[in-house]
């Protein structure tokens, strides 16, 4: 869309003009329904998420003051609003082991892959799935955020800055501290990581 065409629209729409908002967001549908079918992996509630994306953007739209691009500002509500549905809901991807990152050979990321004994398969990804998923509970939010954001939806560092507004080199030390925080919350002498999961970690030699 033209810019000066989405900013009279922007204006309209602030104003309460609600045909104005919908030809404004009539552009954006397809990047908010990708959004959330990137992040949730289900494609009804993607499109479900979508339309509430759209009601939440309407709500706020008085609020968005221009000093990001608009389409930024979409992003950042559609990140934290598929954000909050994942942390609502109870059966989430299965984490498993950090890997080594293609896109630089010094870092490591959370990676999702299955387990080699098919004797205990279900059993263990039972219980690893769960494992996991009380180690990014105790995690502090900020840290759970940017390990979502990063490692399960693999987002660059440049659009976790956008989405989060900090800038690139914020993002890549908080992420450092998010992954030493979890590294350090799985690797506990304590159960359930002590009898399950660090064992795991030390046969895949991963940490």
């Amino acid at each position: 869309m033209e810019e000066r065409l989405e900013k009279r629209l922007i204006q309209k729409a602030q104003k309460g003009d609600v045909d104005a908002f919908e030809q404004l967001i009539l552009g954006y549908e397809k990047l908010i329904y990708n959004i959330c079918l990137r992040m949730l992996h289900d494609e009804q509630e993607a499109y479900d998420g979508a339309q509430e994306i759209c009601l939440k953007i309407w709500r706020q739209i008085n609020a968005f003051e221009g000093n990001a691009k608009f389409s930024t500002w979409i992003y950042r509500i559609a990140t934290n609003q598929c954000l909050d549905l994942l942390r609502k809901r109870k059966n989430k991807e299965e984490i498993s082991l950090f890997r080594q990152s293609k896109e630089e050979d010094s870092e490591w990321v959370l990676e999702e892959k299955e387990l080699a004994d098919p004797m205990n398969e279900h059993v263990q990804q039972l219980a690893l799935k769960d494992i996991m998923l009380q180690a990014l509970n105790e995690v502090k939010e900020e840290h759970k955020q940017i390990l979502l954001l990063r490692d399960l939806e693999g987002y660059s560092y440049e659009e976790i800055a956008d989405i989060l507004v900090i800038s690139k080199g914020t993002v890549k030390s908080r992420l450092s501290r998010a992954r030493l925080a979890m590294k350090q919350i799985l690797t506990q002498d304590k159960e359930p990581y002590k009898s399950f999961f660090r064992h795991n970690i030390k046969k895949e030699g991963n940490l």
